[in-house]
């Protein structure tokens, strides 16, 4: 994936669209600080000095393109767990090479080195959703904003 996208502070899933057969296509937009810094309360605690993240017209936009894909999941962040068994290189985008999610696709489907070949783990961080893309190829990515 393109440093430039895996480097964003926070990205937002704007669309998601499955097109034609197996072609998966994920845009995504860049939060920015929005506003001046205000104190909020958390169940009583008050945390100094948050800005709230949004989209804006100067945000930038991703588009990521997978051809292909075995299977796709998209996660609610607010549920999403963390393992210490799981690798992965990067931040926003992620390629895993052991996680819970490759083992599931493991188990749910008959994919195989064979067929449709050695197959990769892509997940894409984002503020409010995770999504998760099983592919034999890695997405095409470019930025339409």
């Amino acid at each position: 994936m393109s440093s430039e996208t895996n480097e964003r502070r926070s990205l937002f899933l704007a669309d998601l669209q499955v097109l034609g057969r197996n072609l998966l296509k994920l845009v995504v937009a860049e939060g920015l600080p929005v506003g001046q810094s205000e104190s909020i309360e958390v169940v009583g605690v008050i945390i100094p000095n948050c800005t709230r993240i949004e989209t804006t017209n100067e945000s930038r936009i991703f588009e990521l393109t997978w051809d292909d894909y075995v299977g796709y999941s998209v996660l609610n962040e607010s549920f999403a767990s963390v393992s210490d068994e799981e690798q992965f290189e990067g931040r926003r985008f992620r390629t895993y090479s052991k996680s819970h999610f490759m083992d599931y696709m493991a188990r749910a489907s008959f994919a195989c080195d064979k067929y449709p070949g050695p197959t990769r783990y892509y997940c894409v961080v984002c503020e409010d959703e995770i999504v998760d893309v099983l592919s034999v190829h890695p997405p095409s990515v470019r930025r339409i904003q």
